[in-house]
């Protein structure tokens, strides 16, 4: 069971992360592209879906594995990762996406309140950059 603190710091990371890549993907804080089925959505309609699965501590708040993506691809083809797998290791190489897989396995304690800080003025940040 997720802890207020660990819900509280997904909810700032996932802003973050779908804010940037609105931007990113559109130019606008309102509408990004999927990084898998590259269709736009509103903002609303995008999850924060990561590139390696398990969502372990070790990279559950990892701002290099994660992208907006649809729900249908993040929810409904889990991840999609026929597509997203071979994109991020195009992007970043084999190499950084194995070191990536290995860390996922390594047991980590996290701070969620301090994380919850980070993301939310990262995620302030970044709109005032605007």
């Amino acid at each position: 069971m997720a802890t207020a603190e660990k819900k509280t710091a997904w909810k700032w990371f996932s802003l973050y992360i779908r804010t940037r890549d609105c931007i990113r993907t559109t130019g606008t804080i309102t509408h990004g592209k999927c990084i898998t089925c590259e269709q736009i959505f509103p903002i609303e309609k995008l999850h924060a879906g990561h590139c390696i699965g398990g969502r372990t501590n070790a990279i559950l708040l990892d701002d290099e594995i994660v992208h907006a993506q649809c729900i249908r691809c993040n929810n409904y083809k889990s991840g999609n990762y026929e597509i997203y797998i071979p994109l991020i290791i195009e992007q970043k190489g084999i190499d950084w996406y194995n070191r990536k897989v290995m860390l996922s396995k390594i047991p980590v304690k996290i701070d969620f309140k301090a994380e919850a800080k980070k993301w939310r003025e990262k995620y302030n940040n970044l709109k005032e950059s605007l």
